[in-house]
């Protein structure tokens, strides 16, 4: 019998950095206490079944803080909400964070954005989400409701819903992770 040659593929180059765990989640909110017993109590929050789970939310225990991570960033006021309801005033919420893929190159994530609304609107949130460096791909605008679909960097978009709340009442919008691109790639922001 004639031994067999098996030839394997070349392993990749190795990745420069730490992997990003949990890709799916492109934001972060850190919620912690200078409290011991509020922050051990945080601590254990990892080990709660809890409904937004199913939202798309993972809880990440660090040493000095609970970080809620989430698929957008209006998934993640509901479970920082029942953490201050829980925990009590001593809780500090710090501000929602984008999450990077560190490497060689660094790479952000890019979300999708579909608006609806009345057509009245339309200029307004275009004129914002051009503001905030997303690039439109679709528009609807023959009708009324109007349909507007875009891609925008994630740090951009912070706050979009907000501002949406306060300016463009009446607008619904969802945004999810389309992608992670280099941070200065070709995208828009590269001019």
């Amino acid at each position: 019998m004639t031994p067999m040659l098996h030839r394997f593929p070349a392993r990749a180059a190795p990745r420069r950095g730490p992997a990003l765990l949990h890709p799916e989640c492109p934001i972060e909110q850190s919620v912690w206490s200078a409290d011991e017993a509020v922050q051990s109590g945080l601590m254990q929050e990892i080990w709660r079944r809890e409904a937004f789970v199913a939202d798309g939310v993972l809880l990440v225990a660090d040493p000095k803080s609970l970080r809620v991570l989430a698929r957008c960033e209006a998934a993640l006021r509901r479970p920082v909400q029942a953490l201050r309801e829980r925990h009590g005033d001593s809780v500090v919420v710090e501000a929602p964070a984008v999450r990077y893929a560190h490497g060689a190159p660094v790479l952000e994530p890019w979300m999708t954005v579909l608006a609806s609304g009345p057509a009245r609107l339309l200029e307004l949130v275009q004129t914002d989400l051009v503001r905030r460096n997303a690039t439109l791909t679709r528009v609807e605008s023959g009708r009324d409701p109007f349909v507007l679909e875009a891609d925008a960097p994630l740090a951009d978009l912070l706050g979009f819903g907000d501002w949406l709340d306060a300016h463009a009442i009446g607008v619904e919008a969802s945004t999810w992770l389309s992608r992670y691109r280099p941070i200065g790639g070709d995208g828009p922001r590269a001019a």
